[in-house]
């Protein structure tokens, strides 16, 4: 891995080692093999998601055609989200979770929606643990014109909360039995001392929210509204495993 891959990429050695060695083996596929390595096509990969390039340049960049730099992204972000739930760490209910929504630009207007960021958007929801930002699960995918209880029902992450009984979340989230939302009086949020006790360990889902926003993928989701779930699920993990790593050393 060269000082430009890791620029590009945003990943480290360490780092790049632990996502093509749980890769590992490669599913058996019809037709000619790769024409480059497992690690070149994750570092061809992650520079899609982190830099938020067009196929054509980031052909350009690696000095291959377009169709195989189509191919190539479509193939590892599939498998590198499938690999959050085999890379997660155990639940513990003794650590406070913070949930919460965010709207994520998208291209595709068959699933996005005009949303009131003025733009066409989708709607990802976030579930994080509050000690150290560490995403649990995410979720999304659906037009961003709707409330964030929309999304967050029928979801993995409501049967975690569930499963959980404390999870914080802001008012958008009122009358949700398992999560805790600021007390209302009326239609105004009673802004006390424990109102602001609340809005300060919440906001720990919203720097995880920006960190993740590095990847400019979502800032500004290219792919197929289909496809942004895979997305979420490919930054998520590399969220996660810088933090791993960082606890590590």
């Amino acid at each position: 891995m060269t000082r430009r891959d890791s620029v590009l990429t945003g990943l480290i050695p360490a780092a790049l080692a632990r996502v093509v060695r749980c890769l590992r083996p490669e599913r058996i596929r019809r037709g000619r093999p790769w024409a480059l390595s497992l690690e070149r096509r994750v570092v061809i990969a992650y520079t899609s998601l982190r830099t938020n390039l067009t196929v054509r340049e980031l052909a350009a960049v690696f000095h291959i055609s377009s169709a195989q730099a189509h191919r190539i992204v479509t193939d590892i972000v599939e498998r590198v989200a499938a690999l959050v739930a085999s890379t997660s760490r155990p639940l513990d209910r003794r650590r406070s979770w913070v949930v919460d929504g965010t709207l994520v630009p998208t291209r595709d207007h068959r699933t996005a929606a005009k949303t009131k960021n003025y733009r066409w958007s989708c709607n990802a929801q976030v579930l994080i643990r509050r000690a150290d930002l560490h995403v649990i699960a995410v979720s999304g995918g659906g037009p961003g014109n709707r409330n964030d209880p929309i999304h967050y029902r029928g979801t993995t992450i409501e049967r975690l909360c569930q499963w959980h009984g404390r999870v914080l979340a802001d008012g958008g989230y009122r009358g949700i039995r398992e999560l805790r939302t600021p007390v209302f009086r009326g239609r105004r949020i009673l802004r006390d001392h424990g109102w602001r006790r609340h809005r300060r360990r919440r906001a720990r889902v919203e720097h995880a929210i920006a960190r993740r926003k590095d990847w400019r993928v979502l800032r500004d989701h290219r792919r197929r509204g289909r496809r942004l779930i895979e997305s979420l699920r490919a930054v998520a993990l590399l969220f996660n495993l810088s933090i791993d790593l960082r606890d590590i050393s």
